[in-house]
């Protein structure tokens, strides 16, 4: 069923979609907005641990450094550090004031004094032995090891029998070498930081203390195993980086870590805490299976709502695909691949498409035998009886004022031979629309195509029942011609008839406004041509006489070459033709063309140097021709072409005779060694430059190359063909000089005289 009802499918399939894309997105965000608010509140809450570790690690450090500077200056222990021979009695007393000391604060777990007079050690838990120091001998064994010992810091004394180091402060005088050392009793703070780390136990995490290097200060017990070597070198690298106290997550193998740490400034400490990033959000990812199982309740519940809205949805199809196809539209029955939109589409645009069809073949017919009917209504009157005048559907009223238009299109052989018979059906069916378009605006219009490639163009009253003035009807027609002049670039000529009463007038007034249009001749191309305009031309319809002095002084001109006088009476004939009736000025055209034939005639009986002139191509040119002025400048460049024909003619042959006299001159004596460009200039009576300059555009090359080339040439002949020395052949040819002769001949012919006539011995 579902596969048969596609746009269901559909339905069902984007709401669902819609749903789980929604629920995950905003799950998604809320998720990543918890778990970066959960890290902030983590991170400042372990900074807050830090910063108090932090603060009792800088207030023991500064009590301890008051202690021992204040114990250092007491008299009783400048005399153990100074005295070169120690009095037991006076030694046991002074060590049971310094217990008091110790047992007086909460911090101090012992005080040793290194005397380095006696090389004796007094502290306040060792026995009188003067090799004792008290702490099982880890702060002797650390003198030992270190050659400069850092003063009034915690230094971490550590040996092999103690888990966690001691941390010792000592202060002494250069010059003595004698100490003071006052051991720490670290476990109210490390104590602290264990209970702390216990309490973290529970998220499998850690507190731990190291110096600046790395060394671990106190010893950690933890369940969850977590890389400190790791950490404790990451840490280094950030302290020596500069960097007080920072707060990462990194990752270590598979596993992340989240890491916190602080430096202590009165101290070399740095207090770091570590925990397992899993572990910490672990009550979010328990959110996070929450909501998991929460969206999925929602998401089966909304795939069930779906269900419900989809069907709701679908009803208004359902119902029209039983209202398209009947009881052939079946959930299992075979069907195309397209959806029931498609489906219903396709029915639909199949019938608009039959509908358009009817329709356009109904206007078809009816637009066909409307443009009959104007044809044989156009072309004489009496072919359409009333009857068949009623029955057209006109867009004019035809016993009523009318108005006949004619529109030729410009440069027509051009628009013929540029356009296909498919472009020029469509060019005229576009220009029929867009007249109609403008016109009827204010008035009734018909616009037929004719066969001869023009358009007439009907105009009745317009919507006033009144016909357009004139003047308003130019301005119109001037649109019309900017319009389809700005979309095909096709300009026309429009000629316009005068108003009648009704049709009958019709076919006589169409004669009259073609044969007006005719005048374009006159008024060029994209000109609006009314009867007013050509009345004169009309009127002077008598005899035409060509003006024989006009044909005299054109004949002349053309044999004389005179363009002048040429140009003057052709101006004056054209003047007088733009007066003149259509046929007469046609008249005047072939006469002046015939004489110009006639006159080009008796040239060429006259003289060696001949016109050629394609006399009808250039009168099928002459009849292409639209305007006088095209005309016009058909017959100036044909006087051009005459008179280009006879100077060129003339200067071609002077210069071939020219050249061949200055060969001929060459060939006959290239045996004379002084034959050379000036001595066959000054036989010629004419200047070397000019010689040299006509030779060069002829042949391509220098006279004094060509000497060479001639002389090369019979040189090699009389090689080929002649037992004569070198010298001798040299001196036919009208050379003096072995060298000169022997680099223009290898030059020539790749080789050297006597290396060709070695060659062509041995080939024989």
């Amino acid at each position: 069923m579902y596969k048969s009802r596609k746009y269901l499918f559909q339905l069902l399939l984007s709401i669902s979609v819609v749903t789980v894309i929604f629920l995950t997105v905003s799950s998604s965000l809320l998720y990543y907005t918890s778990e970066n608010k959960m890290l902030k509140m983590q991170q400042q809450a372990d900074l807050k641990v830090l910063s108090q570790i932090k603060y009792n690690v800088d207030n023991l450090n500064e009590t301890v450094k008051n202690i021992t500077v204040s114990t250092y200056m007491d008299p009783d222990v400048v005399y153990l550090l100074n005295t070169s021979v120690m009095d037991k009695g006076e030694l046991a007393q002074k060590l049971n004031r310094l217990e008091k000391t110790v047992f007086g604060s909460m911090f101090l777990q012992n005080i040793t004094i290194y005397n380095a007079n006696t090389k004796c050690y007094y502290s306040t838990k060792s026995s009188m032995n003067c090799l004792d120091d008290g702490m099982n001998g880890l702060i002797s064994s650390y003198m030992e090891s270190q050659k400069e010992i850092p003063k009034l810091e915690f230094i971490p004394i550590s040996g092999k029998n103690v888990k966690s180091p001691v941390f010792s402060m000592f202060i002494y005088d250069s010059l003595t070498e004698s100490k003071l050392i006052v051991t720490l009793k670290p476990s109210w703070l490390f104590d602290n930081i264990s209970n702390m780390n216990h309490v973290n136990s529970e998220l499998h995490g850690t507190i731990f203390i190291t110096d600046k290097s790395g060394a671990q200060l106190l010893e950690t017990n933890m369940s969850t195993p977590i890389p400190l070597e790791e950490y404790r070198e990451v840490i280094r690298n950030r302290a020596q980086a500069g960097v007080d106290q920072d707060y990462l997550v990194h990752e270590s193998g598979s596993n992340k870590f989240i890491l916190s740490f602080m430096s202590s400034s009165q101290s070399n400490w740095i207090i770091a805490s570590v925990q397992p990033y899993d572990v910490v959000f672990g009550e979010l990812h328990e959110m996070q299976r929450n909501s998991l199982i929460i969206i999925s309740v929602i998401l089966i519940l909304s795939i069930v709502v779906s269900f419900f809205i989809a069907y709701r949805l679908y009803r208004p199809i359902e119902n029209m695909l039983q209202q398209i196809f009947g009881k052939r539209f079946s959930g299992t029955e075979k069907r195309s691949d397209l959806d029931e939109l498609k489906l219903i589409t396709n029915e639909y645009q199949d019938a608009m498409h039959k509908l358009v069809k009817l329709e356009k073949e109904e206007y078809s017919q009816r637009d066909q035998l409307k443009t009959f009917a104007l044809r044989r209504l156009i072309s004489d009157t009496s072919l359409l009886t009333p009857q068949e005048i009623k029955q057209t559907q006109w867009d004019i009223d035809l016993h009523h004022k009318l108005r006949l238009c004619v529109l030729l299109i410009d440069d027509l052989e051009e628009f013929e031979r540029q356009s296909s018979d498919s472009d020029k059906r469509l060019y005229k069916f576009a220009i029929a629309n867009i007249t109609k378009e403008i016109l009827a605006r204010n008035l009734h219009c018909e616009v037929v195509p004719m066969q001869n490639n023009h358009f007439v163009l009907l105009l009745g009253e317009d919507h006033e029942g009144s016909s357009m003035h004139l003047d308003d009807l130019i301005g119109v027609l001037q649109e019309l011609q900017q319009t389809i002049k700005a979309y095909y670039r096709i300009s026309f000529s429009i000629s316009i008839g005068n108003e009648m009463k009704d049709y009958s007038q019709l076919s006589r007034q169409y004669g009259q406004v073609l044969e007006n249009a005719s005048y374009r001749i006159i008024y060029g191309q994209s000109c609006i041509i009314t009867s007013e305009l050509v009345k004169r031309n009309m009127e002077n319809n008598g005899p035409f006489q060509f003006p024989a002095e006009v044909e005299k002084k054109i004949s002349e001109s053309i044999k004389s070459g005179q363009s002048n006088i040429f140009r003057e009476q052709l101006e004056i004939l054209f003047h007088q033709l733009e007066s003149l009736h259509y046929n007469n000025i046609m008249y005047s055209i072939f006469n002046l063309f015939t004489i110009i034939n006639q006159a080009v005639g008796d040239i060429n009986n006259r003289s060696v140097r001949q016109v050629n002139l394609d006399f009808k191509f250039q009168y099928q040119q002459l009849l292409e021709q639209e305007s006088l002025q095209d005309m016009f400048n058909i017959f100036l460049n044909l006087f051009q072409e005459i008179h280009h024909q006879r100077s060129q003619d003339f200067k071609m042959q002077s210069n071939r005779i020219l050249i061949d006299t200055i060969k001929e001159m060459i060939e006959e004596q290239y045996v004379d060694a002084n034959l050379n460009l000036q001595s066959i200039a000054s036989a010629m009576k004419l200047s070397s430059a000019h010689i040299s300059k006509q030779f060069r555009q002829q042949e391509s090359m220098s006279i004094s190359e060509y000497i060479n080339e001639v002389r090369l040439r019979n040189a090699l002949t009389l090689l080929e063909n002649k037992d004569y020395s070198i010298s001798r052949i040299m001196d036919m040819v009208g050379y003096s000089n072995e060298s000169y002769f022997f680099k223009l001949f290898k030059k020539k012919f790749g080789t050297t005289p006597k290396e060709y006539r070695f060659k062509k011995v041995i080939e024989d």
